[in-house]
């Protein structure tokens, strides 16, 4: 891990972690029903990207309002900031998965190339998270690298679910 996020206290590291693990699978979810149609037209992009906002928007109203009940205080700008940030993982799970629908969108990408690349990215993301989870955890490669797997397989599951849904 790297020295500067070893700093952090635990519990902060984890609400982005989780945060990462909740923005990444909602756009899997939302993913399963976009179809090449939705690419060409936008509407892809769109709703990967205003599921990211709306869930981060989410985020911080629950975290917020979490916040003033445990504090039994009116919160200041330092609480809101803080929430903000550690929902921030949710928009940025969003960023590379709808990349790739806007590239189809444009026509860099073909229409179910770009569908796929948004689908891959979100399951590496996913594996991802869960590589660095395993490892800042984990003193055996090993278990790190089964908890990568576990992690990059609930990815493949919500992608088998998409295949099977949309046919």
């Amino acid at each position: 891990m790297p020295t500067r996020i070893q700093s952090w206290p635990r519990q902060r590291l984890a609400e982005r972690v989780t945060a990462a693990c909740y923005g990444t699978v909602l756009v899997l979810a939302a993913l399963a029903v976009i179809e090449s149609d939705d690419v060409a037209s936008g509407l892809g992009w769109e709703l990967v990207t205003g599921v990211g906002v709306a869930t981060w928007v989410a985020h911080l109203y629950a975290e917020v309002v979490g916040d003033h009940l445990r504090q039994t205080a009116v919160l200041d700008r330092k609480e809101i900031t803080r929430a903000m940030a550690d929902g921030f993982p949710i928009l940025l799970a969003t960023v590379l998965p709808a990349v790739m629908l806007l590239l189809g969108r444009l026509d860099v990408l073909d229409h179910r190339v770009a569908v796929w690349a948004s689908v891959a990215v979100a399951v590496l993301q996913l594996a991802g998270v869960g590589c660095f989870v395993g490892f800042a955890v984990s003193a055996h490669s090993s278990r790190a690298w089964l908890f990568t797997a576990v992690t990059a397989a609930f990815g493949v599951t919500v992608v088998a679910l998409k295949v099977v849904l949309s046919h």
